[in-house]
């Protein structure tokens, strides 16, 4: 009867397991605002941060000189040759026109080696301040920008 018992508990202890979504978490989703005044296509970086997994990037552009503003995701991934890093548009695609809304961007910071990332502003045709929230990891449904 005991064993009954135990193995009924245990049955229905993995059947609730199994009824439980399983989620991956992004790492560092935690948004942080930017603000530039954006006068050139020379392009203006957000601080690097710490990319921890494969996930989209996530921004939030609240505001745009007239209606777009270029944007890329950079990655600072290792170099073939002397152990060194440097800065790398990582966009798939490369770098997107963006306007204000909620966007996740598909890029290849991680895969490609990077474990930093930050974003990169060019003027579309006008200057004016761009501002909003990023995170290099994101969670959610934002549509993807490219």
């Amino acid at each position: 009867m005991l064993k009954k018992r135990i193995a009924l508990f245990v049955l229905s202890a993995s059947m609730m397991l199994t009824l439980i979504p399983s989620s991956t978490f992004a790492s560092n989703v935690k948004d942080r605002p930017f603000s530039f005044y954006v006068n050139s296509s020379v392009g203006y970086t957000t601080a690097a941060r710490a990319k921890e997994d494969r996930s989209s990037t996530y921004v939030k552009i609240n505001q745009v000189p007239v209606t777009y503003i270029y944007l890329d995701v950079q990655g600072f991934r290792p170099s073939s040759v002397g152990g060194t890093n440097y800065w790398a548009d990582e966009t798939i695609g490369g770098t997107q026109t963006a306007r204000k809304g909620e966007w996740r961007v598909k890029q290849n910071v991680y895969e490609n080696g990077g474990r930093s990332a930050r974003l990169k502003f060019k003027r579309f045709t006008q200057s004016g301040t761009v501002s909003g929230v990023w995170s290099p990891d994101s969670v959610g449904n934002a549509p993807h920008l490219n």
